[in-house]
Parts: C-alpha cells; structure tokens; sequence
C-alpha cells in the first residue's frame, strides 16, 4: 500500500471512530455517570465512617486537610518515595541490625562469622542511614527521625505516637486521600451533568431537523401522489400527517 493509500485509510478509520463515538455518546455519558455516582456514594460513606470513628467534625477535616496541604508544599518529595514504604523498610532494617547485633557473640564463636555478621551491619546501617535521610525530607518534623535512637532501644516509632491532637498524620493523611477523591468525583459528575445537558441540546437539533426534513417529504409526496384530492383535501392531509407526528413525540 503507497503512502497516501494509508494516509487515506487512516483517515477514514479516524472518521469512523469518531462517528461511532457519536453513535455511543449518550450511552457512555450514563454508564460514566452512574460510575461516579456509585463512587461518589462510597466514598461519602467513607468519609461518615471516618467521622464517627475518630468523632470530628467538618472543620476538623478541613483543619487537617489545611495542614497535609502544606506538609505537601513543603516537603521535598518525589513520586517514587512513599513515606509508608520507607517507613516498613525503616522498621525491617532496624530489627535485622538489632539481630545480628545479638547473635554476633551469642551464636558465632570464630572471628570469621563475627567478621562477616559486622559486614552485614555495617552494610545495613549505610542502608538505614540513606532511608532515614529520605524519609525525614518527606514527614514533618513532629516525626523526623534520629538514627541513633531508633538503635539504641526499644523505641515507639513517631507514626505510631499520638500527636497534640490524639491524631497521628497517617490518619489524618487518609481522611485527605478520601476528601480529595470525594471532590474530584463531585467535579467529575458537574462535568459529565454538563456534557449529558450539551449532548441533550445537539439531539435536539438534530431531531428538530429530522421533523422538518419529514414535513418537506410528506409535502412533496402529498404534491406528487395521484390521489385525485383537492386543495382542501391536501391541506386537511397534511394536518392529519402533522398531528400524528406531535403524537409520536409525546
């Protein structure tokens, strides 16, 4: 096939689609529509739910929504850190190096094994070091951490501490995540209501040109047939074609 043959065929296969689209829009405006609907309403039991658990009110979420906004704004963060995952990973390390700690004179009596167990910590330490410098750029600084005390003991990590508020900032970091997508699908709908309303009104339209493309044809059929009628007689025709046509709208 030369260039232009598939030049052509591309076009006429975008045109295609696009027609079929039109075909299909109204179809997919009410299923897109009942989707978020349905979304909407979870999330909305969502937020209720979160409400009766934690037992705040509207502007307490506004509150924490107001100060998640502006740890965003200012930490340094990228898409492919998660604070979650390096705190789980923070945890992991810290356990390994506080094992290996215990079994280095505990279960290992030659200087090799001793020597390889040292190794593996300091490796893991290097490791804890990087992921606690990442993970203290993305966390306010009620929740920084501090190498050598996570190490030094039993210590409760920061995102399980209650906070001034008796809310740690993982909760509150969740009921952002619901109010946000709860807003989102409340545009979402006011979008899709409006293209339904603009889809609605090119219907319209084009309904509008079908009746009177169907006036224009009954006209010349009526003109054109041999039915011996007189001019009373055609009018009167035309009026019954005119009343069944307001009937089928109805």
């Amino acid at each position: 096939m030369s260039k232009a043959g598939r030049t052509d065929m591309l076009t006429l296969m975008a045109m295609h689609w696009n027609q079929q689209k039109i075909y299909t829009l109204a179809i997919t405006l009410t299923r897109r529509y009942q989707k978020t609907t349905k979304a909407l309403q979870n999330q909305l039991l969502n937020l209720e739910s979160l409400k009766v658990e934690l037992a705040v009110t509207e502007s307490q979420l506004e509150d924490w929504l107001n100060e998640v906004k502006e740890w965003a704004d200012t930490a340094a963060t990228t898409t492919t850190n998660d604070a979650d995952a390096l705190a789980s990973r923070i945890e992991v390390l810290v356990a390994s190096i506080k094992r290996r700690s215990q079994r280095l004179y505990k279960d290992t009596d030659g200087n090799k094994g001793r020597a390889r167990i040292r190794r593996k910590i300091r490796e893991e330490k290097g490791t804890l070091t990087s992921i606690v410098e990442k993970y203290n750029r993305m966390v306010p600084n009620t929740e920084t951490l501090c190498l050598e005390t996570i190490l030094s003991g039993e210590t409760a990590w920061p995102w399980q501490l209650p906070h001034s508020d008796s809310v740690n900032f993982r909760t509150k970091r969740k009921a952002f995540d619901i109010m946000m997508s709860l807003r989102r699908l409340q545009e979402e709908q006011k979008i899709l209501v409006a293209e339904m309303n603009n889809h609605w009104r090119y219907l319209s339209t084009r309904a509008d040109a079908l009746r009177e493309l169907s006036c224009c044809f009954a006209k010349e059929t009526i003109k054109n047939s041999q039915c011996g009628l007189t001019e009373e007689g055609l009018k009167g025709l035309q009026c019954i074609i005119h009343r069944k046509q307001r009937k089928s709208e109805i």
